[in-house]
């Protein structure tokens, strides 16, 4: 009875802990969770907890683990030796797979026989050993990773197993004085509002503005792009999608390389234009895309009467796999297929171009290429005006468009008079304002009854180019003011050759988006609303540098990315610039940080090795010792001498005798352990009987005293 009584909150405890972590493996692997998934894990915890006999233990247990397995996987049969072969056959052969790296996943018939005997092993850890730092270490690391893999929150549970953890190691302490305990239980219920509440207030906005250009990093080196590789989550990857309807959510860097192009000027890479939006995403409307076959060559011009080209330059692009489209520069393009097509289909409204071939090998395209420069002195003056020579409506919103988009944009606009300066100004409302903030890894997806553009002005304010984007087309458009969204590529990753040419490496995570606003006798021009992105196609002041001085450097360009995604229902674009956390010196911020935590966690170390340090020191001697009475006691010596110094040649017995009259809490225990170290070792035999009892307490009195 006496051992039911003290084992029974440790088994409470275990039982509430251990049901919650198995909750959640459940609902991650779609099993059922009823009354008898809790029962199992009940049973284990009252097998464990309620019975001496540890054979009784491992066969009572044995039988529930395999119960267990074949109450959620029994496979059509009865329980049988004929399941059992069965199971084990499916567990080898998916452990085979796995081997091989066919699956993306752990499947449940490999996870739930690990996870529990896992169970099992920890239920008695925690009842029958009372070792609770390594089990409930290991239950709060798995949900946390559930959390990861899963994209689910999972802070209430982690508060519970953490609160049991808690509460477990203070039923072990019945020495704690009534303040630590008090304590101890106040911090409990703090943790557990803190996982309740902060994420719902504005503390998570601040600690998500302070690490996302951690997070940004990270995901630019791929480790959430690796994370998405072992889980069934729906975010999206970086890249050309051709569906827009449903923008929105979270983004991951994939950095497959699409296409290089040698040429000397720097641009972004232009694929197709959308006119209709429809408060979700982005649509070519039905009926205004005509097409024009070419073959082998074809170009590509503007027809705009007043623009300015810069003189032309020879430049290839190479395409590695990268699909249909045929990304290219703003200006005058005179484009022959050199290789892997054998001709080209021009859109004329949306400005695509795609290859004639419906195969995805290695192309290649020679251009003959005019870059165009575009000056705002020029713009000033220029009256708003509509396209004429389109069946498309660059001013179209949908009729549910919340009436605040419009009041905002008037409200941005109300001191500018010209069409150039009412649309700069509303693209550095969203670029420089600080009201918004860039983030791929932060982006949300708008509800149900939600407008895109709305929720990220006036809710979220937190996205990538997609975002931006959209919202300065939308904008404009409440104005009266044409303009377009449009996709394609910033100009990638630059690499030096010989000459005055330049190697632009051109990735997945390149992939963007930027509002084009149409002037008349200059047709569309590209504007760049997205923070931390420069354009170099857009528009410039006389005295500014040219687009390809001005252009950011490799080490400093900008990347965006729309999602891989080809489902009609997946979200699409974007993706951040890479420079955006070498400008902001968070390379040095984050080898800093590393610094300080890498010194909190050695002091932490070197905190608990010197507080258990006696403690480890006698444990070693009692067990590995050949004589541990004579080192146990030589250590707690050394232990007191730092205390109260030992007079030279003083003796043994009256110096422990002079100690304890100073600390009187070791009542004799010093001086009696002295006695039979002085019989040992003057009567030059070992002690027919170890009193480890009385060597441990004296350690524990030692533990105790203030240094």
């Amino acid at each position: 009875m006496n051992y039911i009584i003290k084992k029974a909150p440790f088994t409470l405890l275990s039982f509430i802990s251990l049901s919650v972590v198995f909750s959640q493996f459940l609902t991650v692997y779609y099993l059922p969770i009823t009354w008898l998934s809790f029962s199992i894990i009940g049973a284990v915890c009252l097998t464990i907890g309620f019975f001496e006999e540890n054979t009784f233990k491992v066969i009572f247990c044995s039988f529930l683990y395999f119960l267990g397995m074949y109450y959620f996987v029994p496979l059509n049969q009865p329980l049988s030796f004929s399941w059992f072969s069965n199971f084990w056959q499916q567990v080898i052969f998916q452990f085979q797979q796995i081997s091989i790296g066919s699956p993306n996943a752990v499947s449940a018939i490999v996870a739930l026989p690990l996870l529990l005997a896992l169970l099992i092993l920890l239920a008695g850890l925690m009842i029958q050993f009372e070792r609770f730092m390594l089990s409930y270490l290991l239950m709060i690391g798995y949900l946390l990773t559930l959390s990861i893999f899963n994209s689910i929150q999972l802070n209430g549970q982690i508060a519970v197993v953490f609160g049991c953890a808690i509460l477990s190691v203070l039923f072990t302490k019945n020495q704690l004085p009534k303040k630590m305990v008090i304590l101890m239980t106040g911090l409990t219920l703090l943790a557990g509002w803190a996982a309740y509440a902060l994420p719902q207030s504005s503390a998570r906005t601040s600690l998500t503005v302070w690490t996302a250009p951690v997070r940004d990093y990270l995901n630019q080196k791929g480790l959430y792009r690796k994370i998405r590789e072992l889980t069934t989550s729906d975010i999206s990857r970086t890249g050309f999608s051709e569906n827009d309807q449903s923008l929105g959510g979270p983004l991951l860097d994939d950095n497959t390389i699409l296409f290089e192009a040698t040429q000397e000027t720097s641009s972004y890479w232009r694929v197709e234009s959308k006119d209709a939006y429809t408060g979700k995403g982005w649509e070519i409307r039905d009926g205004i895309q005509p097409r024009q076959m070419s073959r082998r060559t074809i170009e590509i011009n503007s027809n705009s009467s007043q623009q300015s080209l810069q003189a032309a330059e020879d430049a290839s692009v190479h395409f590695f796999n990268h699909g249909m489209y045929l990304p290219l520069p703003y200006g005058r393009s005179n484009l022959r297929v050199t290789q892997g097509s054998s001709g080209f289909v021009q859109m004329p409204e949306s400005g695509r171009i795609n290859f004639i071939d419906s195969n995805n090998g290695e192309k290649e395209v020679d251009n003959q290429w005019e870059p165009v420069v575009y000056q705002e002195d020029a713009l000033q003056n220029v009256a708003l005006a509509q396209p004429t020579d389109t069946v498309a409506d660059y001013l179209q919103l949908p009729v549910n468009l919340p009436n605040r988009v419009r009041d905002l944009s008037n409200e941005v606009t109300q001191n500018q008079t010209t069409l150039l300066e009412r649309v700069t100004a509303i693209e550095e409302y969203l670029k420089n304002s600080g009201t918004f903030r860039y983030s791929k890894v932060d982006a949300t997806v708008p509800e149900e009854n939600q407008d895109y553009v709305d929720q990220f002005l006036f809710e979220s304010q937190v996205g990538y180019c997609d975002n931006f984007s959209s919202s300065m087309v939308v904008m404009l458009r409440t104005l009266g003011i044409p303009a377009r969204w449009t996709k394609g590529f910033a100009p990638g990753d630059r690499r030096a050759t010989s000459g005055d040419k330049t190697v632009f490496t051109v990735r997945n995570s390149h992939a963007h988006s930027w509002p084009e606003v149409y002037f008349a006798g200059y047709g569309w021009i590209p504007f760049e609303p997205t923070p931390s992105f420069s354009n170099p196609d857009r528009p410039a002041t006389e005295d500014s540098q040219t687009p390809e001085s001005s252009t950011p450097s490799s080490s400093t360009s900008s990347s965006s990315s729309s999602s891989s995604s080809s489902d009609a229902t997946a979200p699409s674009e974007e993706t951040s610039e890479i420079s955006t956390f070498a400008n902001n010196n968070w390379r040095e911020n984050i080898w800093l940080l590393l610094k300080l935590v890498g010194a909190i966690l050695l002091v932490a170390i070197g905190y608990f090795v010197y507080k258990y340090s006696l403690r480890s020191q006698i444990y070693l001697t009692l067990k590995l010792a050949k004589r541990p009475l004579l080192q146990s006691y030589s250590i707690l010596l050394k232990r007191a001498e730092k205390l109260l110094p030992r007079e030279q040649s003083e003796p043994l017995a009256d110096y422990a005798q002079r100690f304890e009259a100073k600390y009187p809490a070791f009542d004799g225990k010093f001086t009696t352990l002295t006695n039979i170290y002085e019989a040992e070792i003057y009567g030059n035999s070992p002690a027919k009987q170890l009193d480890t009892i009385l060597i441990k307490e004296t350690m524990h009195l030692f533990e105790r005293l203030k240094q």
